[in-house]
């Protein structure tokens, strides 16, 4: 055996049994190398206590092995080992394989609330934000208060989704500090020039140019923004669509009014069929129900051309 070797498991009845041959002076040969075994593990105790960062816990587990895990048994495994007494020493304390009969408990999953949590945004730019005003170990702001700030380890996430050129992410870490008094959370500010605003207007140009640009569905959006690490879901999608349509609604009221009071007018249909409006014809008579299309409508003024797509029915029902 050599120094780094560790330590053979002893018998505490062999240990026994060594100091009462010492009493009587009858040691044999074997007992040189049970002394020697003994004094390699004092040696290795020695070695792990001179560590600066060995615990109570870790030595207690290099003696004893591992302790109780959250492990369901499932049945009672035959076992081939003797039924000898504890070890001094643990040598299948690192073993890596499962014992036999043991099964590890996984965990339920919680119902939540459907949000995504900050651990989907793998392909997210991480900034730090520290409190420039405030650090571990200052007085809590708080005036009554006389306690302390300390670091809590567990930041404040705030993911921003920008544009360049699919939809990226940033997560903001904001350390959180809290009093050990009042256990107030101070949270620190993002950086200068960044809104609390999760969506930037870049993204929900993007989404709508994507789909309605570039004829891309939302499925593939959502497909394309999984595989960059940037979940994107068809509903999340839709709602920022809905959010660019209102805000371009007022300048598409003003291309109407405008066009209403043009020189000359053109008119066409598309090969584009309205879905709403087929079932809808699905529901009537068959004498009642009509061709459905879009319309393309170029109004041509004094000053510019003014190009409106309205969707229209042949029977002279009009949906913007």
């Amino acid at each position: 055996m050599t120094e780094h070797e560790p330590p053979t498991s002893t018998n505490p009845s062999e240990i026994e049994a060594l100091i009462a041959r010492l009493k009587h002076g009858s040691l044999n040969n074997h007992d040189t190398l049970l002394v020697e075994r003994l004094l390699r593990l004092l040696l290795t105790l020695i070695r792990v206590v001179e560590q600066k960062n060995t615990s109570i816990s870790r030595l207690k587990r290099l003696l004893f092995g591992p302790g109780s895990d959250k492990r369901t048994r499932t049945a009672a495994a035959p076992s081939n080992t003797p039924n000898n007494d504890a070890p001094l020493a643990a040598d299948e304390s690192s073993a890596p394989t499962t014992p036999s009969g043991l099964q590890i408990a996984e965990p339920t999953r919680r119902r939540g609330h459907g949000r995504r949590g900050a651990a989907d945004y793998t392909g997210a730019r991480r900034v730090a934000c520290t409190n420039p005003e405030l650090t571990a170990g200052d007085q809590c702001p708080s005036r009554p208060c006389s306690g302390h700030l300390y670091d809590t380890n567990a930041p404040a996430m705030f993911i921003r989704l920008e544009d360049r050129p699919i939809i990226s992410a940033t997560q903001y870490e904001q350390q959180v500090l809290r009093c050990s008094a009042c256990a107030e959370r101070l949270t620190a500010p993002l950086p200068k020039g960044t809104p609390a605003q999760k969506y930037d207007p870049t993204a929900d140009v993007s989404i709508a140019l994507y789909k309605y640009g570039a004829a891309l569905p939302f499925y593939r959006q959502a497909r394309l923004q999984a595989m960059c690490g940037v979940p994107l879901s068809e509903s999340v999608q839709y709602e920022r669509c809905a959010t660019v349509a209102q805000c371009a609604r007022p300048v598409y009221e003003e291309m109407v009014r405008m066009a209403a009071s043009a020189e000359v007018i053109h008119s066409d249909d598309t090969r584009v069929v309205i879905l709403d409006l087929l079932k809808e014809n699905k529901h009537l008579p068959a004498s009642e129900r009509r061709g459905v299309q879009t319309s393309g409508i170029v109004a041509r003024g004094s000053t510019a051309d003014r190009a409106l797509c309205v969707r229209s029915a042949s029977c002279g029902r009009e949906h913007r």
